[in-house]
């Protein structure tokens, strides 16, 4: 996940689309083809496939909270964080501390959506979530809160990507 969110941050560096779109296809080919799979999905700003009805339920109140517990940070702080940068991801990328290393895949990120997907009640969710944050560095924390939000904001349109 960590190259993923690297990737991300570079492609959201470059204005020109042919850059763009020769990170994707560089990105993509050192890759697995079930990893790319994943990774196609993801940076089409979705949790799931397009054909997959698949919905994580997660609203930005549940994230607030989430990267609010997580991140030891009053209201206050994390508002401040939030009209810097004005995204929630960049938020969790600021806010939740630093871990000593990337342990996180794809995979791994894919399996913990399909879990809150099949999760009942704001509770649960909410506790699959900071499972999955916890174990996430902030910039893959990042990511992972944009694709929950459905908006990256990379500049990356999914034609690209296709």
């Amino acid at each position: 996940m960590l190259s993923f969110a690297q990737t991300a941050d570079s492609i959201a560096a470059t204005a020109s689309k042919l850059a763009k779109t020769a990170l994707v296809a560089d990105y993509f080919r050192s890759l697995p083809a079930s990893q790319a799979a994943i990774a196609a999905i993801f940076l089409s700003g979705r949790p799931f496939a397009a054909y997959d009805e698949a919905t994580l339920q997660v609203g930005g109140a549940l994230l607030w909270r989430v990267i609010a517990e997580l991140s030891g940070k009053s209201e206050h702080q994390l508002t401040e964080i939030y009209r810097r940068h004005g995204d929630a991801g960049s938020v969790a990328a600021d806010a939740i501390p630093t871990k000593p290393k990337a342990v996180l895949s794809l995979t791994d990120v894919q399996a913990a959506f399909t879990e809150i997907a099949a999760a009942r009640g704001p509770a649960a969710k909410a506790h699959l979530l900071r499972q999955l944050l916890e174990r996430a560095t902030p910039l893959e924390a990042k990511y992972i809160v944009k694709i929950i939000s459905g908006d990256l904001r990379i500049g990356l349109k999914e034609s690209l990507v296709e």
